[in-house]
């Protein structure tokens, strides 16, 4: 295997013109497989003992060492030009040994949730301006997170849309999707009579959250108004419009929801977009 492993090493050094901190990285990677092969129970490090079994078992290996998921997927990329290497340009081993060697899937991120005090300050932020773009942003801050609506479905909302005595927010036309807005509705209503009309430009907009200029918000605008009062709450700049909803799901599920139940409620295509977590953000 070592005198393989030199081969290629010229290979890709004088044929491809890999650089020599590239052809390094390919020799560390392919000398810890040949220790690996080596170490196990697949006898010696001989170019036999490449087998679907003995690589399975390397990456096995690397995922036990606790790498990266991006180291992982390079050094078995090493290891697999090398295979295609030897089966192109020497006739060894099968094909199918470099097309079965995969990396293995990265593992999903655990989404951003805000902690009860988080969710807290987050929401008590504007509350301590009396203006009407404060007015209008808790509103939006309070709506999201009472109905984890998305950043579409906010900036979407029409005046039509808005039950306030009924206390309810309405997805489409047809008004057969009801949503509560719980808490919401006291800060969407406080907006509409006092932060809105300061806002309105032309009175033929129906739009319900508008900007500075009259229009209704783009999605990066509605990014900001969260960005911009998670900042003035000491909180990190990692949060979005989605932080909100996804601590909204979490709630839902600390208060006893099933995923199911989090899934219709949130509109997700999968109970398995559902993350559990133990910890109750709820302010």
């Amino acid at each position: 295997m070592d005198n393989a492993s030199r081969r290629f090493l010229a290979y890709i050094r004088e044929e491809r013109n890999c650089a020599e901190n590239t052809v390094l990285a390919y020799r560390a990677d392919l000398e810890q497989l040949r220790w690996v092969i080596a170490a196990g129970k697949w006898g010696p490090a001989s170019l036999s003992s490449l087998t679907p079994e003995s690589l399975s078992g390397y990456v096995n290996w690397l995922m036990q060492q606790g790498y990266e998921p991006a180291t992982v997927s390079r050094k078995i990329a090493s290891v697999r030009s090398f295979l295609k290497y030897l089966n192109t340009y020497e006739g060894i081993g099968e094909p199918r040994l470099s097309e079965e060697l995969r990396s293995p899937p990265n593992p999903r991120r655990q989404p951003r949730v805000l902690s009860r005090e988080e969710m807290a300050a987050l929401l008590e932020a504007p509350a301590k301006f009396d203006n009407p773009r404060a007015l209008r942003d808790r509103a939006i801050l309070e709506l999201i997170y009472a109905t984890g609506f998305r950043a579409t479905e906010v900036i979407s909302l029409r005046l039509d849309d808005i039950d306030l005595n009924r206390r309810e927010v309405y997805l489409s036309p047809s008004r057969d999707y009801p949503v509560p807005l719980g808490t919401a509705a006291d800060s969407m209503g406080h907006y509409l009579r006092r932060g809105r009309p300061h806002l309105v430009r032309k009175p033929q907009v129906r739009t319900f959250f508008l900007n500075q200029r009259g229009q209704g918000f783009s999605r990066q605008g509605l990014w900001l108004v969260v960005k911009r009062w998670a900042a003035v709450a000491g909180l990190s700049h990692d949060i979005s419009p989605h932080t909100l909803r996804n601590t909204l799901a979490q709630v839902m599920l600390s208060e006893g929801k099933t995923r199911q139940e989090v899934q219709q409620f949130l509109r997700l295509s999968s109970p398995n977009a559902v993350w559990v977590r133990r910890k109750d953000p709820r302010p």
